[in-house]
């Protein structure tokens, strides 16, 4: 339990370097990535990919424990230090990705946190770049929306009524 909330706290105070605007602006990404987290540990049950010791209320705890910790805090500083380009933003969440994936769940495992049944490290490890390319799509898009509706906003004065004005008062 101690160890799961130190994941939590931890993550969020890393937050604290990095600008509220640049939190934000890479908020949907990281929700995004964190609701198909969930999705996924609601139909663990059934697909039995990983276990936790306890009953259904350890293993919800245990999966928001990450979901809402280092999954989401990883996401913005991942985003925040390479989402100007694709070739970086993968070679870096695939570095992110493979330190969870092998020497942070083999730690994770031996701590009793969880242990992987029908999902191995590889598959852990594959899914997790899918997700990460799945959520750079959609933080793209994301941009390109609110540029588009940015360009789209009602301007106060047209640039040429702006010159007119500018030649009035310098004029006078």
């Amino acid at each position: 339990m101690i160890l799961r909330l130190l994941l939590v706290i931890l993550s969020w105070i890393s937050l604290i370097f990095i600008r509220r605007s640049d939190i934000l602006r890479f908020s949907p990404a990281a929700i995004l990535v964190s609701f198909i987290l969930t999705v996924v540990s609601f139909i663990n049950p059934v697909l039995k990919l990983w276990k936790v010791k306890g009953n259904k209320k350890a293993q919800v705890l245990a999966d928001l424990s990450f979901i809402i910790g280092p999954f989401f805090a990883a996401t913005i500083w991942v985003f925040k230090l390479s989402f100007h380009s694709f070739p970086l933003f993968l070679f870096l969440n695939g570095a992110v990705n493979y330190f969870f994936a092998y020497p942070m769940t083999a730690f994770f495992q031996k701590q009793g946190l969880y242990k992987l049944l029908h999902l191995n490290k590889h598959a852990l490890y594959g899914v997790s770049i899918l997700y990460a390319i799945i959520i750079y799509l959609y933080q793209h898009g994301v941009e390109h929306l609110c540029q588009r509706l940015q360009d789209i906003r009602p301007k106060r004065f047209s640039s040429v009524s702006n010159d007119v004005l500018s030649e009035k008062f310098t004029k006078g």
